[in-house]
């Protein structure tokens, strides 16, 4: 018996990170299984039908895995976010180990394990919404896990022992340094190809070496050099891919990324709030102090003898890997819109200062520790409103918005005057009402489709918002350049993919929602010869409305004239 308590209580937490890390399985898989897919799903969905080396929008990989998924378990909605299910799971379980390698202690790798989990953008949206963020997290973690253990001179020589709990220290031998550096490579390779803003790593590793004494010697050497030309051979289709492509992609990105029409204050608040909100204010307000708490502590002991320096390494890996990318992302938003998912990658190394810095907070006053419980317990918190709000809609966030823009117009000033304006109406503010109605649209569109097919053959679906399109796709069984086409006032990926000459001289089933309303007849007058408004659906969760739909059906498509407009605006490629 006593030898099983002992085991018990050197193993606890790795029990508890299993206990937790399967009942979030569960959720996830709940979720996964039961929300219609959400735009940017649908859209990675639609690459996955047209398997490709690049696509418009950003890295390849999201695409191969739902294909793969697909291809294996069939199509569901579940099969397209079992990558991000799989991800997410095991990314618990590799902050967890990063967290121990740095600062040795199990303790304080759980409480990092536990503020990822709590914060609702890792916890509840990224583990679970099959975007390029999935795989992106997963190989960056393996990244830092490889490329830390390449840089300590102390680390386990055996393959087997990677994933050791041990605290020997032992010599490491050059060649296992090789392939440690190598093995990184491939892993920061394979983030590159998840997502572009991986490109942000290098630059931070760099920072990195440049600020440790103890291995800022390796810049002299051919190690980090060979991993990032390991990456580039790994990454190296996309770039072939997008040479062949008039590096379309790269550029994209650039103006996506890097511009917006309203610089400002407000917009920059946006975009960090919006931060707090994700991570939670609480384990927020936590991460800022942990920061200080870790700048602090490296310039003490930056002055120390190198004997009593052992904390210094582990607090400059994490603090040089995640506070630059947080703080590019931060001053990036005064100019530029920043989604709240974008960051993600500088919270990864952040969590093991968190955890770090939360074991020191509960070894000493109750109110500190309170708080730490407290953050984590808010954050949960958050994500079950969450939950309920996917579900039940149960806080309405149109009656807020349209009080929050009425103050705003009143010019009350106070807070409302900071507070930037939610573009579309008040009634599609809520996102979450993004993941049901599109299978009833789907089934309405197809009967409409169906029926109209049969008189005014040949007949397409157009769209003029690719997103409309992607869920069409998905739900309602259309392919991209064989019956359903997107011509819209923007480059996207439906732009690369479609020969209009094809549709030339054939009518036209025209879908949109309100969430993105256009006037149909003004836009698309010049390039048909009728427009005729022939039906509306009305979407409703829990007898509250989400969504309308309005189709329209036009004829005769001058494919010529839109392709003579579209080329004056640089679209064709």
């Amino acid at each position: 018996m006593s030898s099983f308590i002992k085991k018990y209580n050197k193993y606890k937490y790795e029990i508890y990170l299993t206990a937790v890390s399967v009942f979030a399985l569960i959720v996830h898989i709940h979720l996964a299984s039961t929300l219609n897919l959400g735009n940017d799903e649908a859209h990675y969905y639609a690459w996955s039908l047209k398997p490709s080396l690049g696509y418009l929008d950003d890295a390849p990989f999201v695409g191969w895995v739902i294909c793969l998924a697909d291809a294996l378990f069939g199509k569901s909605q579940l099969s397209v976010r079992l990558g991000s299910i799989v991800f997410s799971f095991f990314d618990g379980f590799l902050i967890y180990y990063l967290t121990y390698i740095l600062f040795k202690s199990r303790r304080a790798a759980f409480f990092s394990f536990l503020f990822y989990l709590s914060a609702v953008i890792f916890g509840m949206v990224l583990s679970v919404m099959m975007l390029p963020d999935a795989p992106l997290l997963f190989f960056i973690l393996l990244f830092f896990i490889f490329f830390y253990k390449a840089v300590e001179k102390n680390g386990e020589t055996k393959w087997t022992d990677l994933f050791h709990f041990r605290n020997e220290k032992q010599n490491l031998s050059a060649p296992f340094v090789s392939s440690y550096w190598f093995i990184s490579g491939i892993f920061l390779g394979l983030a590159f190809l998840s997502k572009y803003t991986a490109a942000l790593i290098p630059p931070a590793v760099l920072l990195y070496l440049l600020l440790s004494k103890r291995n800022r010697h390796y810049l002299k050497t051919f190690y980090p050099y060979a991993t990032l030309a390991a990456a580039l051979l790994v990454f190296s289709p996309v770039i072939y891919w997008n040479a062949v492509h008039n590096f379309i992609s790269f550029r994209f990105q650039l103006s996506h990324g890097f511009s917006h029409p309203t610089p400002g204050l407000p917009l920059l608040l946006a975009g960090w709030l919006g931060q707090v909100l994700v991570i939670t204010p609480f384990i927020y307000i936590f991460l800022i102090g942990a920061f200080i708490y870790a700048i602090i502590k490296v310039v003490y002991l930056f002055y120390l003898p190198s004997e009593k320096q052992n904390l210094l390494e582990p607090l400059l890996f994490s603090l040089s890997l995640s506070l630059p990318i947080l703080l590019f992302f931060v001053f990036n938003g005064y100019s530029h819109r920043i989604l709240v998912h974008w960051p993600d990658i500088g919270y990864l190394a952040a969590f093991p200062i968190m955890g770090y810095a939360a074991e020191a907070l509960i070894a000493g006053k109750k109110i500190t520790r309170y708080y730490v419980y407290f953050a984590i317990f808010f954050g949960f918190f958050l994500s079950y409103v969450l939950y309920n709000q996917i579900y039940y809609n149960s806080i309405p966030v149109g009656k807020i918005i349209r009080y929050i823009d009425k103050e705003k117009r009143l010019k009350k000033g106070g807070a409302f005057s900071v507070i930037p304006h939610i573009p579309g109406k008040p009634s599609t503010a809520d996102i979450t009402n993004d993941l049901f109605g599109w299978k009833h649209a789907a089934k309405y569109v197809g009967i409409v489709y169906k029926g109209y097919k049969s008189v005014d053959a040949p007949l397409f679906i157009l769209t003029h918002h690719y997103a409309i399109a992607d869920e069409l796709v998905y739900y309602g069984g259309y392919r991209p350049d064989g019956n359903i086409y997107n011509i819209s006032g923007f480059l996207n990926q439906y732009d690369l993919w479609q020969n209009l000459n094809k549709i030339n001289g054939e009518n036209a089933l025209f879908i949109m929602d309100d969430k993105y309303m256009i006037n149909p007849v003004k836009t698309y007058a010049p390039y048909f010869k009728s427009i005729k408004k022939i039906g509306r659906l009305d979407i409703y969760l829990k007898f509250k409305p989400v969504r309308t739909y309005y189709l329209y059906l036009m004829k005769d498509f001058n494919a010529k004239k839109m392709i003579k407009h579209l080329k004056a605006k640089s679209r064709m490629y």
